[in-house]
């Protein structure tokens, strides 16, 4: 999942046939010309702290909350960094403490006491069973997640998949997702 250039990555594979279906995680609603989009869910980012924090008590922080704290961002370029930069040209001063390429070294960083993360809710219950606080963001920040693919005759494989995807219930187990195609 990214955005800007890893965005445009997934969307270049699929439209070229060099993958038949695409993950992607943007900010807003997905538009790829000549694609179909499915949108599987939003996901509000959370913020991922140590076990010991000194956060205010509940589940929800302010941005403001932030101020003076250490956290652990994405690279440029992903939907988490760019809510932190947001964060920071709003005029709430945070302190980087580490700038990760792999997500999957996010949760360990924020255990050892690194710092706090900002991270998509689906990190939600393996936060949790790791013994890390999670909190809800206000205001919230959305990432949007799609999965694309071609019009074009898929293979029995990736359109059972997208069938399951499609059918997956959000909230409603008798609601499918539409399809979506347009331009980007």
């Amino acid at each position: 999942m990214g955005l800007g250039e890893a965005l445009d990555e997934v969307i270049d594979s699929v439209r070229s046939g060099a993958a038949e279906i695409g993950l992607l995680g943007s900010a807003g609603d997905l538009h790829a010309a000549e694609l179909r989009v499915l949108p599987i869910e939003d996901q509000p980012l959370i913020l991922i702290s140590p076990p010991d924090h000194d956060l205010p008590a509940g589940d929800t922080v302010r941005r403001t909350d932030l101020h003076g704290r250490w956290l652990i961002v994405s690279q440029r370029g992903s939907l988490m960094r760019r809510l932190v930069d947001d964060i920071l040209a709003g005029g709430t001063q945070v302190r980087i403490a580490v700038e990760i390429a792999h997500r999957t070294s996010i949760l360990p960083l924020v255990l050892a006491g690194f710092g706090h993360a900002v991270m998509p809710a689906s990190w939600t219950p393996l936060a949790e069973r790791a013994g890390a606080a999670v909190h809800h963001i206000e205001p919230a920040s959305h990432l949007r997640v799609a999965l694309v693919s071609r019009p074009a005759v898929l293979t029995p494989a990736a359109r059972a998949f997208l069938d399951m995807a499609a059918a997956w219930p959000d909230g409603d187990p008798g609601t499918e997702r539409p399809l979506i195609t347009g331009g980007r």
